[in-house]
C-alpha cells in the first residue's frame, strides 16, 4: 500500500511512517524542508516539498493521512499566532484537496487528524462524536479544518476525522512539559484537577489509524482516545507514583492564564470523550489505563 502523509516528521507522523514501513508500506512524505525530513529519514526516497506537491498528482495513492499543523501550545496565544495556527491548519488541507481533485486515480480514503478540543469544556458529561462543537478558538480551529477536509467527499473518498486525545509518549513534548514538575518535585494537577482529560496511548493511536484504513464502515468524526479518561487529578496521581513524587501542588486557574495566556483555556477545560465509534467498531485498545501508559512513557 502507498500511503502519503503530511506532518510526518511530528510526534505522530513519525510513529506512523516508520510503522506503515516497517509492515512494507511505501510512504510518501510531504514536508516544509526535505533537509529537515531527511534528518528523520535519512535513508528515505519518497520525500517531496508542499511547494512541489502538484508532482504527486499521478502517485496511485491508496490512503492520504493529513497531520499538517502548528501546534496550539507552540507559542503563546496573540493575533498573530492564532492566525498563523488557523492557516497551518486550513490552507495546507485545502492544498491536498486540490492535490486530490488533480489525481486521475483517487485515494480510497483520506483521514484527517482533528482534536478532542472540538467539544471544549464540558465538564462530567460522557462526550461522543455527534456531540456539538464548543464555541471557542480551538473549537473553532477543528471544526473548520473537518470542513475543510470533508471536501474531499464530494470526490468518493471516504473521510475520516481523528479527534485524538492528549497523546502519551516517551518522546511528546507535551508530555515531558507535564512531566517534568513532577521529577523536579513540584507536580501537580492544572485548576482544581477535577476536569477530565481525555488521552491515548501513542502505541493504540498508530493501531487506531491502520484500523480506520482497513475498516471501510468508520468514516466521519472518530474519537481517537481511551476509553478511560481521566480527572486531571488523578492523571498527576498516576505520574506522581509511577516517579515515586509527590503530585499534590496545584497550578490553580489565574497562575495558568498568568503562564500561558489564552492556552491556558485547553488546559483547564476538560472533556469526557469516549471512543464509541472505535468500539462499535471493534477496536481493542492494548493501553486503556492512564497509569499503564504512564509508566512505559516516563
Amino acid at each position: 500500500m502507498k500511503i502519503l502523509i503530511t506532518g510526518a516528521t511530528g510526534l505522530i507522523g513519525r510513529y506512523l511512517t516508520r510503522s506503515f514501513e516497517s509492515r512494507g508500506d511505501e510512504v510518501v512524505i510531504v514536508t516544509r524542508s526535505i533537509s529537515s525530513a531527511k534528518k528523520v529519514y535519512p535513508n528515505s526516497g519518497n520525500i517531496v516539498e508542499w511547494d512541489n506537491l502538484n508532482s504527486l498528482q499521478d502517485e496511485n495513492v491508496s490512503a492520504v493521512i493529513n497531520l499538517a499543523g502548528m501546534n496550539l501550545d507552540e507559542k503563546r496565544w496573540n493575533d498573530k499566532i492564532k492566525k498563523q495556527i488557523y492557516g497551518s491548519r486550513i490552507n495546507s488541507t485545502g492544498r491536498l484537496i486540490e492535490l486530490i481533485n488533480t489525481m486521475p486515480k483517487k485515494p480510497e480514503v483520506l483521514i484527517n487528524a482533528s482534536g478532542v478540543d472540538y467539544y471544549g469544556d464540558t465538564g462530567d458529561k460522557n462526550i461522543y462524536e455527534d456531540s456539538p462543537p464548543a464555541d471557542m478558538f480551538a473549537a473553532r480551529i477543528v471544526r473548520d479544518w473537518e470542513a475543510e477536509a470533508g471536501k474531499a467527499e464530494k470526490f468518493g473518498i471516504r473521510v475520516v476525522y481523528l479527534r485524538t486525545g492528549f497523546v502519551i509518549a516517551p518522546d511528546s513534548k507535551a508530555f515531558k512539559k507535564m512531566v517534568l514538575p513532577f521529577r523536579l518535585f513540584a507536580g501537580g494537577y492544572a485548576g482544581n484537577g477535577r476536569q477530565y482529560l481525555s488521552w491515548i496511548d501513542i502505541n493504540d493511536l498508530v493501531r487506531i489509524y491502520k484500523y480506520v484504513i482497513d475498516n471501510i464502515r468508520l468514516t466521519g468524526a472518530v474519537n481517537a482516545c481511551s476509553p478511560n479518561p481521566e480527572r486531571m487529578k488523578d492523571f498527576a496521581k498516576h505520574i506522581g507514583k509511577v516517579l515515586h513524587r509527590p503530585w499534590f501542588f496545584p497550578a490553580p486557574g489565574f497562575m495558568m492564564k498568568i503562564l500561558f495566556g489564552e492556552v491556558s483555556d485547553v488546559i483547564l477545560a476538560g472533556r469526557k470523550a469516549l471512543p464509541k465509534k472505535l468500539k462499535d467498531a471493534g477496536f481493542e485498545f492494548k493501553y486503556p489505563d492512564a497509569l499503564t501508559a504512564i509508566r512505559k512513557s516516563v
